[in-house]
């Protein structure tokens, strides 16, 4: 936490022992705006006024009035008043968090009186919050760069995982079809090979049964030759028969 110092030491090191500075020490600052206000209305190019009214303003959170009144204090010739008026600021945009400006202006309040030790004290300060502010977006930005890049990597791994799982189920999408393929060739081959041994064997039945048939022609062929000659026997037997009786 940064100790900013308080318009209070300024405005005593600026000014003698006036009304305004003595209400202003006395938290009344109702009374010491209206003080510097009345000066102000005589002498408009008072800058001392205008550096009172300036802190006066800004303990009454009237943020506007005091940095339109030491914005007219802080190109004075007087560079004591100056270099206050631009430590002053620094502390409004310290308040207001904006770092690089109240920086800035510390830097430029000790350019302008390289004795004020405040100047270089909420300056040095500063410069540390910023430079640990610095460390830590960077350290942040590293965490979320190596996030973002565990992220990429696992994104990755999951579309090879997926393409891997999709290159696989091709495999076996075609495995399976050549599998049913030679499945359907086997059973194809097998068909044939039936159907080529009925046809053997209905070859073979014809052939058998031709040959049967020419069996059976040659065995009533002979049967009827045999009958032939039987009859022949029987006709001579007759015949020597009757020769015999005459």
């Amino acid at each position: 936490m940064i100790y900013i110092l308080s318009f209070i030491f300024f405005l005593g090191s600026v000014y003698g022992q006036d009304k305004g500075k003595k209400a202003y020490e006395e938290g009344k600052y109702d009374d010491a705006r209206a003080y510097y206000e009345h000066v102000l209305k005589n002498r408009k190019q008072d800058e001392t006024a205008q550096f009172g009214l300036g802190a006066t303003a800004y303990q009454q959170k009237d943020m506007e009035t005091a940095a339109r009144s030491l914005n007219n204090v802080m190109n004075s010739d007087d560079k004591s008043l100056a270099s206050k008026a631009m430590y002053n600021l620094g502390n409004m945009f310290r308040d207001q968090e904006k770092m690089e400006e109240s920086l800035a202006l510390y830097r430029k309040s000790i350019e302008l009186d390289p004795t004020d030790q405040d100047a270089k004290v909420n300056y040095e300060l500063l410069k540390q919050v910023l430079q640990e502010q610095g460390q830590q977006q960077n350290k942040e930005s590293e965490q979320n760069e190596d996030k973002e890049q565990e992220k990429q990597e696992q994104d990755s791994e999951s579309k090879d995982k997926q393409k891997q799982d999709q290159d696989n189920q091709g495999k076996d999408e075609e495995q399976q079809k050549k599998d049913n393929q030679n499945s359907e060739s086997d059973q194809e081959k097998e068909n044939k090979e039936q159907e080529q041994s009925q046809a053997k064997q209905e070859e073979s039945q014809e052939q058998k049964s031709d040959k049967q048939m020419q069996a059976e022609a040659i065995l009533n062929a002979l049967k009827d030759k045999e009958q032939i000659n039987q009859k022949r026997q029987i006709a001579k037997a007759k015949s020597r028969k009757l020769e015999k009786d005459w």
